[in-house]
């Protein structure tokens, strides 16, 4: 039986955002009137991330290091448009807590997709992060979703945004 305590969590991934806007600026930089072959990016990871699961549910800041692949691409459309995705993945991203010393290994996938019209608008951004962090023995994994989504319409003006960020203390059973 599988057991969870979810928990909302603010907090900041710097590299994964900064690579997933990466990915469209790399995306678009084959100009607005050509289809862009895919970009691929490896980037080093040295980040430190709060989990409140670790150290018996106190929470401890747990430090990683590894590498991250990108790859994106964009595409014109025949309207002036201009579309892109990416998505970027963990490889070997290994990481200590800084208080117990205790070894975690993370995995980590960030989708991104984006659509602008002619000119910049409208524009639809949808991005979809999942990082689920593992450790060995049981009641030490935990699960991060960040969702957010933006629409902006051709005069400029925000119809719609959220961002929906969740934690969840993935209980094991031995």
């Amino acid at each position: 039986m599988r057991q969870s305590q979810h928990r909302n969590a603010r907090f900041r991934a710097p590299t994964a955002t900064m690579l997933g806007v990466l990915g469209v600026v790399l995306g678009m930089a084959a100009g607005p009137s050509a289809s862009a072959a895919a970009t691929v990016i490896r980037v080093p990871v040295d980040s430190r991330l709060f989990l409140p699961c670790a150290n018996g549910g106190a929470g401890e800041v747990v430090h990683f290091t590894g590498t991250i692949l990108g790859v994106s691409s964009g595409s014109a459309d025949g309207a002036g448009g201009f579309h892109s995705r990416s998505i970027e993945v963990e490889q070997g991203v290994k990481g200590i807590g800084e208080t117990t010393g205790r070894r975690y290994v993370e995995q980590f996938v960030n989708l991104f997709s984006s659509t602008t019209g002619v000119g910049g608008f409208p524009l639809v951004s949808t991005q979809q992060e999942i990082y689920r962090v593992n450790s060995a023995g049981p009641g030490f994994d935990s699960q991060i979703r960040i969702r957010n989504h933006t629409t902006i319409n051709a005069n400029g003006e925000v119809t719609v945004t959220f961002d929906d960020t969740t934690m969840e203390c993935l209980a094991q059973t031995p």
